[in-house]
């Protein structure tokens, strides 16, 4: 019997906490709790852009780091932890407004360019400054595509939705941009 290593045991752990914590109690609607109301839902959409400057040689502005690198087939099981920038504008020198904090992991033994990827986006700047959102989905090789949010804190209590994303024109070899439309409902906080 053989054991993983600390690493291999680090990347399982990243990938599966997130799934677990997204787990919750379901609740059909009909019956509030004894002396809870029913809270009120609020939806946003946000417009923003992502900002991934790869790992590799020769990149003094890398926003990503790769931690396993692997021999299987496609790179399968590659693990690369990432601090994606995400701004109002295709320019990666604006505002930072957020942050995209996570890992994501080549995980197609049979298909190149298969990232699964979870992350926090944490908001820096504006009215959800402080407040983060839960992603996680599948990112690399796609012109296109969504990830789940599956939960949040701050002023997204409870979320829930999708971000769609498309690989941005302007991207380069460089700055990896992806235009963002962010759809998020969340359980809208209630005074004390």
């Amino acid at each position: 019997m053989t054991m993983a290593s600390p690493a291999v045991a680090f990347v399982c752990l990243l990938i599966v906490l997130p799934q677990i914590q997204a787990v919750s109690i379901p609740y059909n609607g009909t019956v509030p709790l004894q002396g809870c109301q029913i809270p009120c839902m609020t939806e946003v959409n946000l417009h923003l852009f992502l900002h991934q400057f790869v790992d590799g040689p020769n990149q003094p502005n890398r926003n990503e780091e790769t931690l396993l690198q692997t021999s299987f087939p496609f790179g399968f099981g590659t693990s690369i932890v990432h601090d994606w920038t995400l701004t109002e504008t295709t320019n990666s020198k604006d505002t930072v407004v957020a942050r995209a904090q996570g890992v994501h992991v080549q995980a197609g033994l049979t298909k190149d360019n298969r990232w699964y990827t979870t992350h926090n986006i944490e908001f820096e700047q504006g009215r959800f400054a402080g407040s983060t959102l839960q992603v996680t989905g599948i990112t690399a090789g796609l012109e296109s595509g969504q990830w789940s949010i599956v939960g949040g804190t701050g002023q997204f209590i409870m979320a829930q939705g999708i971000i769609s994303f498309t690989n941005h024109p302007a991207s380069t070899w460089e700055d990896g941009i992806k235009e963002l439309n962010i759809r998020v409902r969340y359980t809208t906080p209630q005074p004390a």
